[in-house]
């Protein structure tokens, strides 16, 4: 249960700063906390952590954030703009552990306590990696593809929000898992791992809702505020 309580306070705090951030920093102050949440979403990757009595790892709940993001952009922005920090994202993935990796080269000295740290975190395995980088790419493009297209549609923030990121996770859930995982333990417990991924991704994902409807607001105050000093 403390760990319950922790999750939503920490999705308070990240989805709170993402509305702080594209209020201050506009949509250039997205792109940069996208990067952001995706160091943090690779570091907190290796900490796995028990929510509702079902195991996950913390990352799971950073990664959220990075589909909240987006869809602002992509409501209040457009669909370009939301693919452009998709790019960010994976400049920022793939440049983070390549140089993270790099350090590991370093010898330490005997004065050092880092190092062995430092190795359990950001040792690459090559199929995890692969793995994180092809579900993020296509799960991204997915929810800003599948946002755009319900806007255009029904032009209803609540459906294009939830719809477009319930499905690109299942995506990026099976993805991950696939790549991740087949063969290194029984096909039946590698679904029952994703589906409890996916169980907890879809959760974040509602709550999410209240914070897009927070920017929609914030955004048309701001907007009837500049209305206003031009008349």
């Amino acid at each position: 249960m403390v760990n319950v309580l922790w999750a939503i306070l920490y999705l308070i705090i990240t989805f709170s700063i993402t509305i702080v951030v594209y209020k201050i920093g506009g949509k250039e102050g997205l792109f940069i906390w996208i990067c952001i949440s995706i160091i943090l979403t690779n570091i907190q990757s290796v900490k796995y952590i028990n929510i509702f009595g079902l195991t996950t790892c913390m990352g799971n709940i950073a990664y959220s954030n990075i589909f909240l993001a987006t869809d602002i952009l992509n409501e209040f922005e457009g669909k370009k703009e939301a693919n452009k920090s998709v790019v960010y994202g994976l400049f920022a993935m793939i440049t983070f552990t390549t140089l993270m990796s790099l350090s590991l080269l370093f010898e330490p000295n005997s004065f050092d306590t880092a190092q062995d740290s430092l190795i359990n975190i950001f040792t690459i395995v090559p199929r995890i990696t692969i793995a994180s980088i092809t579900a993020f790419l296509v799960s991204q493009f997915l929810d800003v593809y599948i946002f755009a297209k319900l806007k255009q549609r029904y032009n209803k923030l609540w459906l294009s929000n939830n719809i477009s990121t319930i499905l690109s996770q299942i995506l990026d859930t099976m993805i991950f898992a696939i790549i991740a995982f087949v063969g290194t333990m029984p096909f039946e417990e590698l679904m029952i791992m994703a589906g409890t991924m996916y169980l907890i991704k879809l959760i974040i994902a509602i709550i999410d809702t209240g914070f897009i409807y927070t920017t929609k607001y914030l955004k048309n105050k701001q907007k009837d505020k500049k209305n206003g000093n031009n008349l």
